[in-house]
């Protein structure tokens, strides 16, 4: 194959990967991110509860009576935490498979599996 087409289809195939390490690495940082915000808001969510129950506490020792539906409050709190605990799941489950493919990327084992099938399909060494 020509030398100067072997050229100009290196840099193409060095172009893709590079610009999918960029792309990879964004989504790494937004799953990131949301995994953080989730963390906080489970966090969040038991520090406002705490807090709703001893204000409810307060009230009564004050004399102010009120009603706490603790079976109530435990049913939407459960729901809550496995809702929120299966979304977090989700998301370390889909940044475990970014961080893995942008390993892959930028240690070259992607660009050789495609140079391999490139190999494959011409019968010819598009790489110099």
């Amino acid at each position: 194959m020509d030398a100067d087409l072997i050229d100009i289809l290196d840099e193409f195939r060095n172009l893709k990967i590079n610009y999918d390490i960029e792309r990879f690495k964004l989504l790494s940082f937004q799953l990131e991110n949301i995994i953080k915000d989730y963390q906080r808001l489970i966090e969040s969510r038991k520090e406002i509860q705490e807090k709703y129950f001893e204000v409810m506490k307060n009230l009564n020792d004050n004399g102010l009576e009120t009603e706490i539906d603790y079976s109530r409050w435990e049913k939407l709190r459960s729901s809550e935490d496995s809702e929120w605990k299966l979304e977090l799941d989700e998301l370390s489950r889909l940044n475990y498979e970014v961080e893995e493919a942008l390993k892959l990327l930028e240690t070259g084992e992607i660009e050789k599996m495609i140079i391999e099938e490139e190999t494959k399909l011409t019968g010819d060494m598009l790489k110099k």
